[in-house]
């Protein structure tokens, strides 16, 4: 059992109450939340499915104040600074059975200590697609530096399918014409030819995956790496892909000093695509 805590004037405690002094009191939550004075003491525990939050605002806490936050749920909780500061030395985004504690300096600043720092990658989101485009909102942001995106289709339909990749900020497809830069070789499988560099200098997207002479229908596998996409300076991707009839490599960057949050990714034959993205954080 938890003790009656915060405590108040007159409070008298059972031996059983005593016993129990080192249980925190919990509050469980399904969906994103905001933190309130109400919490103090308490260990939220985030258990959704899907990406949630927790905000921090100001003026809510008090200095010494603290929270402990745990994550149950297969999906990621990033703790998130609303009016007021959140410093960590790890990272926000808590994938589960991840936690930490949540200490207040003053009413509009707070440090967030990981109990276990994760290391190496860390699941932002999982994406089926199904269709000529996916689209990843809401996945860049300061928490992480460097990105790795991973695709993986079943099935794709369309003579000689590539694809194409943009950029977006606030669910806006950037297709600024010359600020995208990218170039792309590969072998085909079929014909035994190894491509030229095929180069999409000033453009409006980045050109990803590429199939050589022959039609692709079945599926394709492809990873890409992308630098400082949510920083106003330049982005920067690489990444590789493999089909039944063709292996290419690419890379290339992006001219515009914009922080961006989101990517699309597009099957420039207009054909379906049948699979899933999968988006990864590299760990600072």
């Amino acid at each position: 059992m938890a003790t009656p805590f915060p405590f108040g004037s007159g409070n008298v405690l059972t031996a059983a109450q005593m016993n129990a002094i080192t249980t925190l009191p919990v509050s469980t939550k399904t969906a994103s939340y905001t933190l309130t004075v109400a919490d103090v003491g308490y260990r939220i525990v985030m258990n959704s499915a899907s990406a949630t939050t927790i905000t921090v605002n100001t003026s809510i806490f008090g200095a010494s104040d603290k929270v402990e936050i745990l994550n149950i749920g297969a999906g990621v909780c990033t703790v998130t600074a609303g009016t007021c500061t959140v410093g960590t030395s790890g990272t926000l985004a808590l994938v589960q059975n991840a936690g930490g504690t949540l200490t207040f300096i003053s009413a509009s600043a707070s440090v967030f200590t990981a109990s276990d720092v994760p290391s190496g990658l860390t699941l932002i989101s999982t994406t089926a697609w199904s269709g000529v485009t996916v689209t990843l909102d809401n996945v860049f942001s300061s928490t992480y530096t460097h990105y790795k995106i991973i695709c993986s289709a079943t099935a794709s339909t369309g003579a000689a399918t590539a694809i194409l990749t943009q950029l977006r900020v606030g669910g806006v497809t950037n297709a600024t014409a010359a600020s995208y830069n990218s170039a792309r070789n590969g072998y085909n499988f079929t014909t035994g030819v190894i491509n030229a560099d095929v180069t999409t200098a000033a453009t409006s997207w980045f050109l990803w995956r590429g199939a050589g002479a022959a039609s692709v229908s079945g599926g394709f596998a492809g990873s890409m790496d992308i630098s400082y996409p949510a920083v106003a300076t330049q982005t920067w991707v690489a990444g590789t892909s493999v089909d039944g009839s063709y292996q290419a490599s690419a890379g290339g960057y992006h001219t515009v000093t914009t922080a961006f949050d989101g990517i699309i990714f597009t099957n420039n034959a207009g054909g379906t695509v049948t699979g899933t993205v999968s988006i990864f954080g590299y760990t600072k």
